[in-house]
Formats: C-alpha cells, structure tokens, sequence
C-alpha cells in the first residue's frame, strides 16, 4: 500500500528540494517526505503531501577535527533514523535525495530498495569513493547534468542505471518581461555558501562599476555556509569605497519572482555548479545571464541569452556585465531568447516525466515482487466511513480530512463537533463528501463518537482521531480484512507513527496479564525477539492479537460497532478505548493490530491545549475507572499497583542511563495522587 517515501538531510528550499517537491508531485503513488522542520517541509505540507519530521542538522562538512567529526555521528544517527522511519512506515521504495541520505541509507544494509537522486558535485577523495562504492547497491542514480554524471561515474560503471534528469521550471509562474528597475541592478540569487563565490560577485560588480557608476547589487538567499564568517566578510566588503550603497544582502526569499522583475540581468560565479535552477529561473523570467563557461551552467545556456567568462575571471564576468547593461536593446534581446529556451529545453513537466519515466518501472518491478508474494484485499471506498470529533481542532481536522480526500477519494466523512469555538466546523464544511454533526456542548470523546457512528451507512468504520493523516490508502485492506466473511468479529488497529516516524505504543497487552506484569517490571526496549513484541506489541511486523488498542485509529464492522456501544458515555475524556477494547474481550470480539495499515498520528492536540500539557492525573483516573467499569475494583486496584510499578522502575531505568526521568516522576506522582483521593 505505502508507495514512495523522500528523505532529505537538509530542511531548507534550494534548488535541489525544489526539485524534490517537483518530481514527489510527478509520481501516481501515495508519497511520503522526511526532512527537517523548515521550507522544504511547509511547502511539501501546502501541496499535500505528508511530512515526517526529522532533526534539523548543519550542512557544512568542512572545517576542523571537531567539525568533521561532528558531521560524521549526524550522518550515522541520521542513518539510524531513517532505517527506524523505514521499518515503521514500509514502503514500496526509498529516494535518498542527496548525497548525505544516500550515504546514510546504502552503506549499510539498505532494509528496502532505493533509488538515489545524487544532486551535486563530491566533495572529496575520500567521500567521492565512498559514494561511488555505494551507488552501485542503489537501484537507480538519478543526477541533475551530464557534469555531475561524469563526476559521479568517470568510468560508467552504473551502466543503464544512472539517469540525467535536468531540474525545469514553469515559463508561465514568471510574468511576460518587464522593464528591469534603474538604476540597473545585477541579482545574485541562490544560497550563500562559500563554494558559490558571493566574494566574486563582489569584485565582478566593482570592475563593471568602474564602466557603469551607477550599476548595483543585489544578493538573495539564505545564508548557508561553514563558514560562519562569510556573511561580515561580504559586508565589509560592500562597504568599501568602490561599493559604498550598492550592495544590498537580502536575505532570503520564498519566491524570487519580484526580485527577477526587477534585476537588469542575473550573475553566477560558482565555478562548479552541478546545474543552476536560478539560471533557469531568471530565463524564465526573461532576465539574461552571465554565468562561468563550466559545469551545469553551460549545459543550459548559449550564445542568444547569455554571456559566459572562464570560472574564477572577474574581469571577464565584468566585461559580459558592461556589454548587457550598457545595451538595454542587446539584454531584452537575449531575455526573450531565453525564455523560448527554458520552455523548449526545461519546461518543468519535462523534469516530472523524465523522474517518473525512470522511476515507475522500479516501482513496477517491486510491485510484481508484491504481487508473488501475495496481496492483501481492498475494500471498496464506499464500503468505508470515517468517523471523527473535533473539538477546537481546525488545523489538525483540516489535515485529516484532506488526507482522507487524497487518499481515499469519495469516502464518506461524519465530522462531529464538540462546540468548537474555533474554525473546527468552518474546515469541516469546505470539504467535499463531509458531513458535520455539530453538538451544542462538549459531550466528550465517548458520547460524541457514538452519534456519528449512528449516521454510518458503510458496512465498515474508521474512528480517527482529528490530529490522524492518512499516507495511503492502506485502511481499505484494514477495512476489507474487517468484512472478511471467514473471520469472526474484530476491531481492528493500524501501525501508528509519531510525526517524527518512531512507532507509537497503540496496542497493549491485556491489563493484569502476565506480558503487563512483566513490562511493568522490565522496559520492553532491552527485550528482542517475540518476548519483546509479547510485552510491546506495537513493534509487532506480522498480524498480531492484542489485549486493547488506543482509539486514535481503528477499524471495525459497523455491526460490531455499535453492538458494543462502542464507547461508555460514563467516561467523558480518557480511558474509553481501554474500555471499549476489555467490553469487546467480554463480547468475544478480539483486538488486532494490523501493521500493514499505518497512519500518523501528530499527538493530543486538543488536550494540549486545555491542559497546558499531558494531563497525568486524569490519564491516571481514567484508567482506572475503565479497568473497574470491566474488571471490577480489584483488578483495578492491581491495574494502579501495576502502573505504580511501571512509572517507578522506567524512572530508575533512564536514571540509570543518565537521562531525563521527569515524565516518569510526574506519571508516579499522579497514580498515587489518584489514588489518595479515591482513598477519601
């Protein structure tokens, strides 16, 4: 069911993430991007795509011991994550895009097959052989110029599998030409990093300035650089005599469309540029360029729309300066020309069908792979409701229904609002096939769960919470193995993932039994094998039977559904799911988890925000209350000792290792605090 999932080392919008985004965008299947918080993940959120988080770390691979070997453990620990990530969310395939995520996937034991998307030039002998070595386990090599192809592969040892797709853009984004601004402005667009030679544009500008006094300077991008000098280096030079207030440093920018408009030409001066998306881009926008005649650069442009001087020459880029700007007929001459080449030669939809026409048939082929092993069933969308509530829920309620919508297109969705003072019920109407009951008190998780499930139709329910996003189709197999004829009655529970990509701890063993004592007693992380997937369940890979499951996600007969009620409207917030999953035991209706269904779930929005927090000693009387409610006031009494015994010896456990204990200390503190005031 999962398709492809992207992981990316670097959490910022360069050309290369771009790129990315456009070509996750090109593919049929359901796509999952991994990277750090910033750019890349808010405009992978905004196209609808789901993001999993991992930490933001420095780009920089140079410098001293300490530099160096810091870079070398981020790049293992990221190794570590993305395996982690990759166990729990098992997709059909892996695209490690960029070196530091090709590394960090194939030059250990890659648990899935990968295609890398090698955007750049190596940095060095050492890194260049290891890379190189590693490519060769990778299923496809994707780079963007023919530069970074023999850079990469001297020797054609990848054969057939190395594939040049030149990053493109959409002509139509950038307005028809304008005049540029005056007094004549050079733009300077892109990260500024070292290795891009901001310096050089320095010097050029200064020579040219010499011919055009009045010529100036602009400098656009986000700071990106090991060297955390550069930046006041470049400012001092700009306030030399020969640049006094004709050098402005920008910053960086979202969209560099205005900044396009306004500039008289673009300047490039990185020597080794493996492609140069601002060089398209500033075509595009019918702007000509002055660019080294070296590496991706002279792939793009020729003689109509741009002038080129040998990298490093900042007399030559001068004059090719003087020459555009001094000749404002010359310059549009060349915009227009370079704009008719980026439509013709790199049209964005070129870039999107040459990475899928790579792409797909890998994907064909593991998919074949699939299908002799066997697949599971699919149930019809409309044998499938789903049932949500939200209370004050608008952003997470927004995501969940456009997943939904995505990925399970036409699916009914029943939306019940516990009196949201908020734009919960406004988010719920704007969105197609979703009908919205809208309760006029906050009647609770329970209550309200049970009035949407008497609107279902469908002969299968999916109750999720409103902070669930959906990443594939994968709950219609849930829903198929549901209605399974052969089978008795179940409920149901996906794999569930934080929004980092670490497994959540949904499913349970049965409170009281002899996997809870023990778990109690010993933190299931030092156990391996199947005793440890006996006390922590969720790390289950196969179909597993479980004592409860949390009620963020799960998946029934509608029938068994409200046969047992399904929740206890006695239980306002908390502990109806551990309710729910020991009436169910009662009823004979067993509790799965089905791990190949999976769903992310961002956390407890709602009770975050009305609590300031996790609220322990709720948690803690909730559960209570369920135990006893099913199990009587002894086993709930054992229940609270249990959980006691739990809360303290995982305290002693990260004490031991030296790590934070306050959530341990807190949980403890509210069992017993619960327990006093029951006690009264």
């Amino acid at each position: 069911m999962p398709g492809v999932l992207f992981l990316s080392y670097s959490g910022i919008l360069g050309g290369a993430e771009r790129v990315l985004l456009d070509c996750a965008a090109a593919l049929e299947d359901s796509v999952v991007v991994a990277c750090p918080p910033g750019p890349l993940a808010d405009r992978a959120r905004s196209a609808g795509m789901p993001v999993l988080s991992l930490p933001g770390r420095s780009l920089g691979l140079r410098g001293d011991v300490r530099t160096r070997l810091g870079a070398a453990g981020a790049l293992a620990d990221h190794a570590v994550r993305l395996r982690r990530l990759a166990r729990g969310l098992q997709p059909d395939l892996i695209v490690a895009w960029g070196m530091r995520s090709a590394l960090a996937w194939l030059a250990g034991s890659p648990a899935r097959p990968a295609v890398v998307a090698h955007n750049d030039f190596l940095p060095g002998r050492l890194i260049g052989a290891v890379l190189r070595a590693t490519a060769t386990r990778a299923e496809l090599v994707i780079v963007p110029s023919d530069a970074v192809a023999e850079d990469l592969d001297p020797r054609g040892r990848l054969g057939e599998r190395l594939h040049v797709v030149c990053p493109g853009v959409n002509v139509d984004r950038f307005a028809a030409t304008r005049e540029p601004v005056a007094p004549p402005e050079v733009l300077v667009l892109g990260a500024l990093a070292g290795w891009k030679r901001p310096d050089l544009a320095l010097e050029i500008c200064a020579l040219a300035r010499r011919r055009i006094p009045e010529l100036r300077l602009r400098l656009v991008g986000t700071t990106v650089t090991e060297d955390p000098g550069l930046p006041a280096r470049l400012r001092r030079r700009a306030q030399a005599m020969d640049l006094a207030d004709a050098v402005e440093i920008a910053g960086p920018r979202a969209d560099p469309t205005a900044d396009l408009e306004r500039a008289t030409c673009l300047l490039h001066c990185a020597p080794r540029e493996p492609f140069g998306l601002v060089v398209l881009e500033a075509l595009a926008a019918g702007r000509p360029v002055v660019v080294p005649d070296a590496a991706g650069p002279r792939e793009i442009v020729d003689v109509t729309c741009a002038r080129v001087y040998p990298p490093g020459d900042a007399m030559g880029a001068a004059a090719a300066l003087v020459e555009l700007v001094s000749d404002p007929a010359l310059a549009r001459r060349a915009g227009r020309a370079g704009r008719e080449l980026v439509r013709r030669r790199f049209p964005r939809s070129r870039t999107q069908a040459g990475f899928a026409t790579a792409v797909t048939p890998v994907l064909e082929r593991l998919r074949e792979r699939e299908r002799w092993r066997g697949q599971a069933a699919v149930a019809p969308v409309a044998a499938l409701t789903v049932v949500t509530v939200s209370h004050n829920s608008a952003p997470e309620l927004g995501t969940l229904l456009d997943s939904v919508a995505r990925h399970l297109p036409g699916a009914r969705t029943i939306v019940v609002d516990c009196a949201s003072t908020d734009e919960s019920v406004a988010v719920a109407r704007a969105r197609p096939a979703v009908q919205v009951v809208e309760l006029a008190e906050n009647a609770g998780f329970g209550r309200a769960c049970n009035r949407g499930l008497e609107l279902v139709q469908a002969p299968a329910t999916a109750l999720l919470n409103p902070d669930v996003e959906l990443v594939d189709a994968s709950l219609l197999a849930l829903a198929a193995e549901a209605l399974r004829a052969d089978r008795g009655e179940r409920l149901l529970a996906p794999r569930v993932l934080n929004g980092d990509g670490r497994l959540q701890d949904t499913v349970h063993p049965l409170p009281g039994s002899a996997a809870d004592m023990i778990r109690s007693l010993v933190p299931p992380v030092a156990v391996p094998g199947r005793l440890g997937e006996a006390l922590a369940p969720w790390r289950a890979r196969r179909p597993r039977r479980v004592g409860w499951a949390v009620g963020c996600a799960l998946v029934a007969r509608t029938a068994t559904l409200r046969a047992l009620g399904p929740f206890d409207e006695a239980l306002f917030l908390y502990g109806e799911d551990l309710e729910l999953g020991l009436h169910a035991r009662e009823r004979g209706v067993q509790t799965w988890l089905w791990p190949t269904a999976r769903v992310v779930h961002h956390g407890a929005h709602s009770a975050g925000r009305a609590f300031g927090g996790e609220p322990f000693e709720r948690l803690a009387r909730a559960r209570h209350e369920a135990v006893r409610l099913r199990r009587g006031p002894r086993w709930a009494a054992l229940d609270d000792a249990a959980q006691a015994v739990t809360f303290a010896s995982r305290g002693l456990f990260k004490r031991a290792l030296r790590r934070p204990a306050g959530r341990e200390r807190q949980q403890l503190a509210a069992v017993r605090t619960a327990r006093r005031a029951r006690s009264r």
